[in-house]
């Protein structure tokens, strides 16, 4: 039982520093350059928010084929990104920045 929830912490500790790592390793493309006007900035957070959206899709299938395969521990996982990249995403507001059709 203990070793279950410290197996939990390390799980949710990993998933948190794995989402940072996204965030760093994704700004760092952008890091030479400079947003000079909001249409700019617009453009930048759109696309970011985007990428959030394809890489909640991609590990939304890849969430779909560990439940296949019976990989809970995976699912699990794959659930726990989903929820920090999702966080992020609501945090950012993104849906003022991605049109609505």
């Amino acid at each position: 039982m203990v070793t279950y929830y410290i197996k939990m912490i390390f799980c949710n500790r990993k998933s948190i520093i794995v989402t940072f790592l996204f965030i760093f390793l994704f700004s760092l493309s952008k890091a030479n350059s400079e947003i000079t006007s909001q249409e700019e900035a617009s453009s930048f957070l759109s696309e970011y928010c985007i990428t959030m959206v394809d890489e909640i899709e991609k590990s939304y299938k890849k969430q779909l084929e560990a439940i296949e395969k019976n990989r809970i521990t995976q699912f699990h996982k794959t659930g726990k990104w989903i929820y920090g990249i999702s966080e992020l995403y609501s945090n950012l507001d993104c849906t003022s920045h991605i049109g609505t059709d």
